[in-house]
This record gives C-alpha cells, structure tokens and sequence, in this order.
C-alpha cells in the first residue's frame, strides 16, 4: 500500500512539473476526463471529473484554440492557431505521436463517425483539412471554403457540412472525393466579410448543429437572422426559420428534442422545436455576448453562457421560463461542458485561469479549480456535444 501510495505521488509530482510528460496514463474509457486548451500557456489541462483535480497538463503549440478526443484510437487532437499545426497526443503515454503542418489558421475540428479522421477548418486559408488518426498524417486538404468554421459529419460519415463564417450558405464536402460537391444557401445574401477602411465585420454561419440522431442539421446565419433545416442525409433544405437579432448558433438538447439558439443583437434566447414544422416555441431573456449554451439534470434545464455579463443564465426547459443566474465576477466565461449524466457543468473562465465547476440540479456554484492554465478557452469531454467557441 505504501509502495503503491508512493508511485502515484511521484507520477503526479511529475506530472505537475513536466507538464504532461510519459509519467501518467489515462484511464480509458476517457469520458470522465475534461480537457482545456490553454491559449497563453500553450497546453491542454486534463481534469478528473470523479476528484474535479487537474491530473495533467499537456503541452501542445502556440494558441491552442480547441481540443478533441478520439476514444476509438486513444488520441487528443489539439488546433494550435498561431503555428498552422495540429499536435496528435497519445492518451496512453500523454507524449505527442506527430505534430502535423496544416493550413493558415487551424481553429475548429470535428472527429468522424469511426473516430480515425479528424476534419480540421484552416479558417485564414478557406481550406479544410482530413487527417488519418491511423496514420498521423494529412489526408486531403480541400480548398473552397470561405472561413471554416465548425464541421458536423452526416450519419454515415460520407459527407461533411461546412458553417462559413464569411459566407451566407453551407458547405458540403465528399470525404472520400476530397471536394466540395454543393453550397446549401441560408438566408438573403449579404456581405459577410469585413468591410475595407472599418472595423465593422459580419457573421455568417458559425455552425451545422445536428440532431443526436444525426438525421437533421441546423445552421443560423447571423447577419440573416434566420436558420435554415437540413437533412443531413440529403442536403435537402427543409425549412428556414425566424430568430431574434444576430443569432450566434444553435445548440441542441441531448435528448434531441429542442434546438436553443442565443440572439446576442437583442440578447434573447429563442427554443425551437426538432419536429416539423421546426416552431420556435419559447424566446427568453438572455444576456450579453453569449458564447455557448449547456442543457443537464434530465434535459430540464439550459444554461446560457455570458461572456459579456460575467454569468449563467438558467431557463427552465419544462415550464419555458427564466429561473435564476450564476454570477462569475471577473471571469470571462467562455464555453462549457456537461458531463454525460448531466449532473455537473464545467466552465472554462478565462479572466482568472480557473474552471467554474456548477451544479445543474440546484444551478449552484460548487467550486472553481484554480491553476488551470493560462487563458483557459473552452471544456471538452468525450461524446460531450455542443462543443464551439
């Protein structure tokens, strides 16, 4: 017992020192496990969700903008912004196996159906990259996008659908061809880049959230103020619908039925329906620049994260109401993660390198871990969904 009691003081020491060397294994399966990026300490915290203890922290590149796991080939795939690079991190020994050399600007990533491809938006360069996880190597890298932003897989993992952030329409790529074979448009046209001389920008479609079913995809257009339908098995648009003003992205719940949609221009939160006729059928008060939204504790529940505000607002999924708010004073929340039983929430609080740990039953703050890392910038959990910045 004292042997074993020392071993795991001694991982843990350097753990702590090395930040993430071979000294410690995770535990498959990996869904009790939170993983940050860091973006001003260039690593990846790992937290056990059983202790709410930082286990490790992994370095990776420059600007770590998001991260994802594949529990299928036992590897972490973390973006790093500013090197225009991907580091593939083998859970078993938390060593890098390969970092790869992608496009301008990596940011947002979607792992496919099988788990062994990882699907990468260079959002500077307008292209998406497939990498093999077998392999640790770029696949194809498909051109014609216009800023990538996240990527959602059909349900057989033959196409990939595109949100273009400086674009009013989706795209959708054939995996195996490496190409765009349609744009599905969403709205009006307008412009969406930056305007030349200002400082004026334009939002375009920041995602395709689907349905835990997969069937069905939904994509806001910002700038448009509507959100198009879209079986997912298809491409067939099947019904475009009202928001409130500048919608960010929908977020589904997990038992499918709802789609929650923040509307940062008016600061609303509007609930749609997943069953045709798609109706919105609740718009609550929200709050300001909104980053993300989490649903728990049976799907009765969404708590809606306020960047702008310093706090969570809590609605009420059952009677459609507004029902309280967690204050995080100086913390710049940014986006969370539910674990699996939906009874915790994770929020990674960039203002003071911490994560906010919430009870979703109670909507109470537990506790915040401290030390992080530097400018913690979003929560990942295997099979976790929602996950954007």
């Amino acid at each position: 017992m004292v042997l074993r009691l020392f071993k795991i003081f001694t991982a843990t020491a350097v753990v702590g020192s090395l930040l993430g060397s071979a000294a410690l294994a995770l535990e498959a399966p990996y869904d009790h496990y939170v993983f940050v990026p860091n973006k001003n300490s260039a690593d990846i915290a790992i937290i056990d969700a059983n202790t709410d203890k930082v286990v490790a922290n992994v370095k990776v590149g420059n600007i770590p903008h998001q991260v994802s796991v594949s529990d299928t080939t036992g590897k972490m795939v973390a973006s790093n912004t500013q090197d225009n690079t991907i580091s593939i991190i083998d859970l078993k020994t938390l060593k890098a196996t390969r970092t790869v050399r992608l496009g301008h600007e990596p940011e947002h990533m979607a792992i496919g159906r099988s788990g062994k491809i990882v699907a990468v938006g260079n959002i500077g360069e307008g292209t998406v990259s497939l990498v093999s996880l077998v392999s640790d190597a770029e696949t194809k890298r498909i051109t014609g996008l216009h800023e990538p932003h996240n990527m959602t897989f059909s349900p057989d993992g033959k196409l990939l659908y595109v949100g273009n952030l400086g674009a009013n329409f989706v795209s959708v790529i054939d995996v195996e061809k490496g190409k765009v074979i349609n744009e599905i448009g969403v709205g009006k046209n307008t412009a969406v880049a930056a305007l030349p001389g200002t400082n004026e920008e334009h939002q375009g479609i920041i995602n395709v959230t689907k349905t835990p079913d997969g069937r069905l995809g939904f994509a806001a257009y910002g700038d448009g103020d509507v959100m198009a339908v879209i079986d997912l098995r298809t491409q067939k648009k099947l019904a475009t619908l009202q928001l409130g003003d500048a919608p960010w992205r929908a977020y589904t719940t997990k038992d499918g039925r709802f789609m929650i949609v923040p509307n940062n221009g008016d600061e609303t939160v509007s609930i749609f329906s997943t069953t045709a006729p798609y109706k919105e059928v609740a718009r609550l008060k929200g709050a300001a620049d909104m980053t993300g939204v989490n649903t728990g504790w049976f799907e009765t529940k969404a708590f809606v994260i306020s960047r702008g505000d310093n706090k969570v607002v809590i609605l009420d999924l059952i009677n459609m109401k507004n029902i309280g708010e967690i204050r995080l004073k100086n913390g710049s929340p940014e986006t969370a993660v539910v674990t699996p039983d939906g009874s915790k929430l994770y929020v990674a609080l960039s203002g003071t390198n911490e994560l906010a740990v919430i009870d979703t039953r109670h909507g109470k703050l537990l506790r915040k871990i401290k030390n992080v890392g530097k400018e913690p910038w979003g929560a990942h959990m295997v099979g976790a969904l929602n996950y954007c910045h």
